[in-house]
């Protein structure tokens, strides 16, 4: 648990591998982006002070809303469902002194509900940060079930710690250095805006719903889940695979069985970059939203001219 004079800064998340692998026990790359954060801040600052000018009451009143929200949800729960409990009666008596000042996009795969549970855990749980990861996880993953109806927890913890994390087969939880300026074969991510948001608990139960068919299930689990353990055993320095093919496997396999988390509008310039081989796009999170990206450095100012502002380079 923070204290009050040190309240934090949770950044964004972007998964560059395990999309939709993580719900069902597969392996994910995540790291924090910066660009993006959200913020905990005092009531009291929501009208004065250079960050927080006035006109911030809705976000203020959104905040309450959310926090209450939350506090009753899990007021619900068995009180052993977590293992750093929360104290309810300091959420309850505390709440309304705190709001979110975020600038992340929702619907966006950006985490941004994420960030939210992580603020939740440490203002509230007093035992947030002192256990290990993989129990940290699973609270965090309780948490934003508030949102989605069902979460991983992979996007909070990511958020929670703020450096890159390697999620391997939902079993072991490692801290890893990535620099993504500096990928094997001169690649670099970008996102590139759809300009859609997407409801992530839908499309999370769509997903639930397709695993139950057999077939469905042994593509995934026989093709996909190790095809995302390749891609990150290459960004992680592991084997000399090229980044850059593997992306592109799992942009093509994305394009035919994630096909509802794809907003129509984009699959033309997800083809074209199959077909041109000057960038491959795939999902971040859940779908719509940012797509991430994956070009070699010598068409990043291509990539520019063409998308201008809706292009985002990640470093």
């Amino acid at each position: 648990m923070i204290s009050a004079n040190a309240l934090r800064t949770y950044p964004s998340k972007i998964m560059l591998a395990g999309e939709y692998g993580v719900v069902v026990e597969g392996s994910a790359l995540t790291v924090p982006f910066q660009k993006f954060s959200t913020r905990v801040r005092h009531v009291g600052e929501a009208f004065t002070g250079r960050a927080t000018p006035p006109g911030r009451e809705p976000d203020v009143e959104m905040s309450r809303k959310v926090l209450q929200d939350i506090y009753a949800y899990l007021e619900g729960l068995p009180p052993n469902a977590f293992h750093a409990a929360p104290d309810l009666e300091l959420f309850n008596t505390r709440q309304r002194e705190y709001w979110f000042d975020s600038d992340i996009p929702v619907g966006y795969g950006l985490g941004s509900s994420g960030t939210v549970s992580a603020a939740v855990y440490d203002l509230f749980f007093p035992a947030a940060g002192k256990i290990p990861l993989v129990k940290r996880k699973e609270d965090l993953a309780l948490i934003e079930s508030f949102f989605h109806g069902k979460s991983s927890g992979v996007d909070a913890l990511t958020c929670h710690t703020g450096v890159p994390l390697h999620f391997e087969n939902g079993q072991t939880i490692r801290t890893v250095e990535l620099d993504l300026t500096g990928l094997p074969g001169g690649y670099r991510f970008f996102l590139l805006d759809s300009g859609e948001k997407f409801d992530t608990g839908p499309l999370v139960r769509h997903f639930l719903e397709q695993m139950k068919d057999p077939g469905y299930e042994s593509v995934i689990r026989e093709e996909y889940l190790p095809l995302n353990d390749r891609l990150i055993e290459a960004l992680l320095g592991r084997s000399d695979a090229d980044i850059g093919l593997l992306v592109r496997l799992v942009s093509d396999f994305q394009f035919n069985h994630f096909r509802k988390m794809i907003p129509d509008h984009m699959t033309d310039a997800w083809i074209e970059g199959q077909v041109s081989n000057d960038y491959y796009l795939k999902l971040n999170g859940s779908g719509g939203g940012f797509m991430l990206g994956v070009a070699h450095h010598t068409v990043m100012g291509t990539l520019e001219e063409r998308w201008g502002k809706d292009l985002v380079w990640i470093s």
